[in-house]
């Protein structure tokens, strides 16, 4: 009778407190208390052992836990799944939160070179290396995969005097920099190590906060072991912490120093150098802090250089889609102050493929850009045989790859060879033409790659298993990527176009082939001016070749603001960016070897 009584009060009391969890949990208790747990569990029933220790104690609450959902109604269910994801992601978020704020209020500050500096780190915002400056900043963003970034700047600097220590002897100036940093990295990383971790503790501080908050609002009792409760949440924390810290660890980039961008002032220095020391010497002091700070910078690249790559033999410029813009004058420009000895320009230079739109205007802008350097030129897209004929007609312009009209109303284009300063390198024409009828005008996907690939298969069919190109260059990078695997271990590197958007860095260099997509040359061309459209950069690329003709360094540069009608050498400032990639080395015919003085020679079919 009395054992009846008991268990109908079990039941009640049972049916009591789910009803009671189901409606009234707090946002942040997610935890049962152990003696409850037990107690419960024994009035619904449960007569199994009871497994000593923490592990025991722990399989109880979630037994107890898994029961009392299964005896909820299913909205009731998805609440309580709802708050309990809320509520870790209020534990974690808030530390991360007061982490990333602690780092950047309180930088750590340094001197170096008699120079005043702040480190700062940031979460999330700006990942990578940046070394900041009134001039422009100087960016190495691949060093880790996690959101991570630590920031130089200097402050209340006198940019005159370090200047001119600069000017004076920048290597002895690097060095003294070098040495001051490496002398004070482990305070700056103890620092923002422990700045990092308080603010994780404020995080976790606050958290409590809100809970204890929400309970006093809602009228709960104290929790019992609130302590360990707390505890747990800092272990969760540290070992989130751990995981981003393996990750970040196994993800690091050894290489990191190989890929920088240089921004603004700095960046255009890469581009016009003339130019803007002619502007700032009107200027005699600005013009001191930017020769200082530019050889600061060139002498830092130089070192890496020097433990990077060997002598540069000579400079490739790769160019694309100019659609008659009138930007030959800038890349005019870059070509001569880069020293440039050849131009690879992976097509669509007109718009509709006719003779009258290649003006004699644009034609001489074009030569006087290949007085610079020879171009080697193929066709793109909307490139007519007629543009074929035209370009040949440039003096220092030389077309590689034929497109004829077959009877059917198509085009046939076959690939050509040539040897250029050492150099074996490809060229194989769009087979489309703006404006033609089916396949050989059509923009869609679906039709066009199956089209391009079969053009590419048939370019190489009779290549020799014993033949390699150091460079082959085509209009369509679905035509591109169909070359790699045509010619498997046959290919150093592939260029094209098309796109008007350079490729990532990540996808440049892989499985020992080098593939480089240039973006517009020519802002877009004219095809998109009075259109709305985003505004495309002037984008081109140099490519350093050493002696044994090795491909060692690439830089990429975006000039923002340049437009197909007006890109004129003399802009400069904040719009330009550069990125800087050293390449991986590559594997070469034994014995080739690379300099301008081996000429070029007649473009031939490739066999």
């Amino acid at each position: 009778m009395r054992r009846g009584t008991h268990a109908g009060r079990s039941r009640s009391w049972s049916r009591e407190l789910s009803a009671r969890t189901g409606h009234t949990r707090d946002i942040d208790h997610d935890e049962t208390d152990p003696e409850n747990s037990s107690a419960a569990a024994a009035e619904l029933g449960d007569e199994r052992p009871r497994t000593p220790g923490s592990a025991g104690r722990i399989r109880r609450q979630l037994s107890h836990q898994l029961e009392t959902l299964r005896h909820r109604p299913p909205l009731a269910t998805v609440q309580a799944l709802a708050e309990f994801v809320l509520r870790w992601v209020l534990r974690i978020a808030l530390p991360l939160a007061g982490a990333s704020a602690m780092l950047h209020l309180f930088p750590y500050h340094a001197t170096a070179g008699g120079v005043r500096f702040q480190v700062q780190a940031t979460l999330f915002t700006r990942s990578g290396i940046t070394a900041d400056t009134t001039l422009g900043s100087w960016i190495f963003g691949h060093v880790d995969g996690l959101p991570l970034g630590v920031h130089l700047s200097p402050e209340n600097v006198d940019v005159v005097r370090m200047a001119a220590a600069a000017t004076e002897n920048p290597q002895s100036y690097v060095e003294a920099l070098r040495r001051d940093f490496v002398d004070q990295l482990p305070g700056a990383i103890a620092w923002l190590a422990g700045e990092a971790v308080l603010g994780a503790l404020i995080g976790l501080a606050v958290a409590a906060a809100i809970n204890l908050a929400v309970r006093y609002v809602r009228g709960l009792p104290k929790r019992q072991h609130e302590v360990r409760h707390r505890l747990l949440q800092f272990a969760v924390v540290t070992v989130v912490a751990a995981v981003l810290g393996g990750y970040g660890a196994l993800s690091y980039n050894p290489h990191w120093a190989k890929q920088s961008r240089l921004t603004g002032t700095l960046g255009a220095l890469q581009l016009f150098p003339g130019q803007l020391q002619q502007y700032y010497k009107q200027h005699a002091t600005a013009f001191d802090v930017v020769n200082g700070i530019a050889a600061i910078q060139a002498q830092l690249q130089q070192n890496l250089e020097q433990t990077n790559a060997p002598p540069t033999a000579l400079n490739i410029m790769y160019i694309s889609d100019v659609h008659l813009a009138s930007t030959y004058p800038l890349l005019r420009q870059y070509a001569q102050n880069f020293h440039v000895s050849l131009v690879i320009n992976t097509g669509d230079e007109s718009q509709f493929g006719t003779a009258a739109e290649m003006t004699p205007a644009f034609r001489q802008q074009m030569r006087s850009l290949t007085k610079i350097a020879p171009m080697i030129w193929v066709a793109g897209n909307h490139d007519s045989p007629t543009t074929l004929n035209v370009m040949r007609s440039i003096p220092g312009v030389i077309v590689l790859g034929t497109k004829t009209t077959d009877p059917d109303g198509g085009f046939a284009v076959t690939a050509q060879e040539l040897n250029a300063f050492g150099l074996h390198i490809g060229g194989l024409p769009d087979p489309r033409v703006y404006g033609a009828g089916g396949a050989f005008g059509s923009n869609e996907p679906s039709v066009v790659d199956p089209l391009e690939r079969s053009a590419a298969d048939d370019a190489v069919k009779g290549v020799q298993p014993d033949d390699v190109f150091d460079i082959f260059a085509t209009h369509e990078p679905t035509a591109a990527d169909e070359l790699i695997k045509d010619l498997p271990g046959r290919v150093r590197q592939v260029n094209s176009g098309h796109v008007h958007q350079q490729n990532a860095t990540s996808d440049i260099q892989k499985n020992g082939v080098i593939n480089l997509v240039e973006g517009s040359s020519g802002a877009g061309g004219l095809k998109e001016v009075g259109l709305d459209v985003q505004q495309v950069p002037v984008e081109f690329s140099i490519e350093s070749v050493a002696a044994d003709c090795q491909f060692t360094k690439l830089v990429r540069f975006q000039v923002a603001g340049a437009t197909a009608t007006d890109a004129s050498p003399d802009q400069s400032g904040e719009n330009v960016t550069a990125n800087t990639i050293y390449l991986n080395p590559q594997k070469v015919p034994e014995g080739e070897q690379c300099d301008p003085s081996y000429g070029i020679g007649p473009a031939v079919p490739v066999s």
